[in-house]
């Protein structure tokens, strides 16, 4: 309301100042008056304001002419006074008649003069109140210019204002965010710092276990070694002898225990060995155990020998299927004094190696201290070492992605796009749609597309202004579907594709697309990300056959089964077990045997194979829908097994996006693919890096939108251009290097 009293005052201040040129017109000596308003009837508004002017230049006239007779006759009659009064009329004496005086003459001539100056200062009242009013006139034209100046300054203070309100909101929500990535990569460092501390920490405490293992098990290993040697002497001999119950020191019980029988338990496995081989054991070779109730130490069962470690085991003896070995305490005692000498030297050796792991410390710290300083002696050369290298790797990183990008232009193919959209015959969906097709932007720009709507005829009565393929049907849906108030339109786009799919146009192309008609679209961009991005340009994906040109891959020509399709009788027999090949074939087969159609490799079921893109990171949303062909094939084939969906109150894209995951289709996340509001974000200006920007419903802000883009933005797989790399090879590597530096800095 505030801009149409606005709008409507700049009305009436343009009016009355064009009435005011007009008049100054109508009064002037030249100037055209055709474009005045107000003019009435046949005769010129330029007579009607004259008249007033008119009638006061004729009163003028009048007055002056009247003031001029006047004053003549005012004076006359004076000279004329003097004179009676001075001499009276002698011939009226001699007559003898009365004495006439002039009276009533002087008495007319004074109301003359009275009237005259009496019109004269009606007059100049008249001019006055002319100037005034003219006057009046210009101090409001003046007025209503400052108004409109000060109306002028107040709006772009109050824009000023408000530019400078989103750009200090902008600037703070960018210094928010740069201090909330800060605050990130801070923490991020600091968990980095402390998981190296706890690993540094775990591994000196490791090696340092390692260590004292190391040395533990050294001399250990060196103690039993040389108790080894000492206990077991020269090698045995090989001897059919029989075993023995007593041997030098050692015994085999076959009950009770060794302090039973004032002996005692052997202590090591050696010394088990050792005792089997005095008593001619046939195995005389222990194996530990660390089973209960057993044995303590040394003994045989079944003719093994065994030797149990387990400290559960103490005080227990021979049983009757186990006998235990012992030793008497002259062996014993034998035992103990080689193990006293063992452990002395073991103890002197591990002194010796303290003694010498401080020594090589020592020398270490030595070591590391010439080495920080000669490091510190060689830190700016090797900075400056490593900043051309860094440099370098950047420039080789750059130029790898410039060689790549050129490498792929050269050797993956084009790219087809067939596009299609749906128009709606009223609103502003026609004009926008001719529009584009009048510059070849849009769908228009693809190698192939089409327009569909269920008539020809707009509601206005006039035919449609682009080339139409109809669909069967209402485009009427209902609205406030689900939770986010979406059109219920899933009906209405699934005889869309099936209309698609019925012609079959898609299947000469790579990739269908499906575009609303208020989608900014750019068709170039797309086959630019198709050819330089994986997933996409695999071979798997991307169409590298030509189509057969005779195909019968519509519906079943089964009595009873005319309304499947034949890619789904193809799947049936791919899900008992057959080939592709073989599905194929058996479904050529000619009715009654079976559906007697002529399909090629798109009716089966591929994994991997198709692809769709998803678009927003709530999910497949409508403007922009990008299939590989054969995705198209996998849903016209598969869409019986989404006929539970649509219990669901969603729209066409949601129902689209969950339909092709039931069916097993590749789901890829390509978030550049479009930008619009309902996906958080904001398309306008469309200078972004995307392929589709939405909704843009007037042809005037649509291709605003489409030459901004073109102007300022690039598409998601552009070819790129590095400005630091083109210095580099035009030979300016000192400049290029300290740019570099300083943007590190």
């Amino acid at each position: 309301p505030m801009a149409a009293e606005d709008s409507s005052a700049d009305s009436r201040d343009s009016s009355s100042v064009l009435q005011q040129e007009c008049t100054r017109l109508l009064v002037g000596d030249s100037g055209s008056v055709g474009v005045c308003p107000g003019r009435r009837g046949r005769a010129p508004r330029w007579l009607y304001a004259s008249v007033p002017v008119a009638a006061v230049l004729l009163v003028a006239a009048a007055f002056v002419s009247s003031h001029q007779h006047s004053t003549l006759r005012a004076g006359k009659a004076q000279s004329e006074f003097e004179v009676l009064v001075e001499t009276p009329d002698e011939r009226a004496l001699e007559a003898g008649k009365p004495k006439v005086l002039p009276d009533a003459d002087m008495m007319l001539q004074s109301d003359l003069m009275k009237q005259a100056m009496e019109q004269q200062a009606g007059l100049v009242e008249s001019e006055q109140k002319l100037a005034d009013l003219q006057r009046t006139q210009e101090e409001k034209v003046e007025e209503m210019e400052r108004e409109r100046e000060a109306k002028e300054a107040k709006e772009k203070r109050e824009k000023k204002d408000r530019e400078e309100a989103v750009r200090k909101a902008a600037a703070q929500k960018k210094a928010e965010a740069a201090k909330k990535k800060a605050e990130a990569a801070k923490k991020e460092a600091d968990e980095k710092q402390k998981e190296e501390d706890r690993k540094r920490r775990e591994a000196a405490e490791k090696q340092e276990q390692e260590e004292r293992k190391q040395q533990s098990g050294t001399g250990m290993s060196m103690l039993l070694g040389a108790f080894d040697e000492l206990l077991e002497g020269p090698p045995p001999t090989t001897t059919t002898a029989p075993p023995k119950t007593k041997a030098h020191g050692f015994e085999i019980l076959s009950n009770g225990t060794c302090h039973g029988h004032g002996l005692f338990p052997i202590s090591h496995s050696s010394v088990c060995a050792l005792a089997a081989s005095e008593l001619v054991l046939a195995d005389n070779t222990s194996s530990v155990t660390d089973a209960t109730s057993r044995p303590e130490g040394c003994y045989l069962e079944e003719g093994k020998l065994w030797f149990a470690e387990n400290e559960q085991n103490k005080g227990h003896g021979s049983s009757h299927d186990r006998q235990q070995l012992c030793m008497t305490k002259g062996r014993k005692h034998d035992e103990d004094e080689q193990l006293e000498k063992l452990v002395e030297k073991q103890a002197e050796e591990k002194v010796k190696q303290a003694e010498a792991k401080a020594a090589a410390e020592k020398r270490h710290q030595e070591e590391l201290k010439k080495e920080r300083e000669e490091k510190k002696e060689r830190a700016e050369a090797k900075k400056k070492e490593r900043e051309e290298q860094k440099l370098q790797k950047h420039l080789d990183k750059e130029e790898s992605v410039v060689q790549k990008w050129e490498k792929d232009e050269k050797t993956v193919p084009n790219i087809t796009l067939y596009c299609f959209s749906l128009m709606m015959p009223f609103g502003y969906e026609p004009a926008l749609l001719q529009e584009q097709k009048l510059r070849g932007v849009g769908v228009y720009g693809c190698d192939e597309s089409a327009v569909f709507s269920n008539t020809t005829m707009l509601m206005s009565g006039e035919p449609s202004p682009v080339e139409i393929s109809l669909i069967p049907g209402t485009l009427a849906v209902a609205m406030a579907g689900g939770g986010w108030m979406t059109a219920l339109n899933t009906g209405v786009f699934n005889r869309l594709w099936m209309e698609v799919i019925r012609l079959g146009r898609y299947r000469y192309h790579d990739w269908v697309v499906k575009v609303d008609p208020d989608a900014v679209f750019f068709p170039s961009r797309l086959r630019e990300l198709m050819r330089h991005k994986s997933p996409y340009n695999e071979k798997q994906v991307q169409r590298r056959i030509e189509e057969p040109k005779n195909l019968k891959c519509g519906n079943c020509r089964l009595k009873g089964k005319e309304y499947e399709t034949c890619a789904s009788h193809v799947r049936f027999w791919q899900q008992n077990g057959h080939t592709c090949k073989n599905a194929l074939e058996l479904t050529a087969r000619d009715a009654p045997t079976d559906c007697g159609c002529d399909c090629d490799d798109f009716a089966c079921d591929l994994p991997g194979s198709a692809m769709y893109l998803n678009n927003c990171k709530w999910g497949l949303h409508g403007p922009i829908e990008v299939l590989s062909r054969r995705a198209v094939a996998t849903y016209a084939a598969g869409l019986p097994k989404c006929v539970g969906l649509l219990e669901h109150p969603w729209g066409e894209d949601k129902f689209l996006d969950q339909c092709m995951q039931e069916l097993g289709v590749t789901r890829a996340n390509e978030y550049s693919l479009l930008s619009e509001t309902a996906c958080g974000e904001q398309p306008a200006p469309c200078g972004t890096s995307n392929v589709a920007f939405h909704p843009f419903k007037s042809i005037q802000s649509y291709f605003t939108c489409y030459e901004y883009a073109n102007k300022y933005g690039m598409g998601p797989a552009s070819p790129p251009v590095f400005p630091d790399l083109e210095d580099a090879q035009g030979g300016g590597m000192g400049d290029i290097m300290m740019k570099y530096q300083e943007h590190s800095i």
